[in-house]
C-alpha cells in the first residue's frame, strides 16, 4: 500500500511541476510579445521616451525570467532573447527608431518561436 500512494504522489507531483512548467512558458513569452507590440506602438507614434522606458522595464523583467526559463528548459534562443533586448535598448539610445522598430519584431518572432517549440504539443512530441 505503501508503494502505490508514494507512487501515486510522484505521478501527481511530476504532473503538477510539468503543467506549471507549460504555464509559466506560455505566460513568459505572451507578456514579452505583448510589451514588444507595446514598445513597437510607442515608438510609432513617436513617444520615444515612453518606448526606452518601456524597454528598460523589459530588459528588468527578462532577467528574472530568463533564470527560471534557463533552468526549467535549457534553450540558445532564450539567450538570444537577451541580447535582442539589449540591442534594441541601444538603438534607442542611438536614436535609431526605425532600427528599434524592426528589433521588436525580431523579439516578437523570436518569442513566439521559442514558446511554439518549448510548449507542449503533439507535433513536437512526435
Amino acid at each position: 500500500m505503501y508503494k502505490i500512494v508514494l507512487s501515486a504522489l510522484l505521478l501527481v507531483t511530476i504532473v503538477s511541476l510539468g503543467v506549471g512548467e507549460q504555464i509559466f512558458i506560455n505566460n513568459a513569452f505572451n507578456d514579452l510579445c505583448a510589451d514588444c507590440e507595446e514598445i513597437q506602438n510607442l515608438l510609432l507614434s513617436g513617444d520615444y521616451e515612453g518606448a526606452y522606458e518601456k524597454t528598460e522595464h523589459v530588459e528588468r523583467d527578462w532577467r528574472k525570467e530568463r533564470d527560471l526559463l534557463e533552468f526549467a528548459c535549457p534553450n540558445t534562443d532564450i539567450k538570444d532573447i537577451a541580447k535582442e533586448i539589449g540591442e534594441l535598448k541601444g538603438s534607442q539610445i542611438a536614436k535609431m527608431y526605425d532600427d528599434s522598430i524592426t528589433r521588436c519584431e525580431v523579439l516578437i518572432a523570436m518569442a513566439e518561436n521559442s514558446r511554439n517549440l518549448l510548449s507542449y504539443k503533439w507535433k513536437n512530441v512526435l
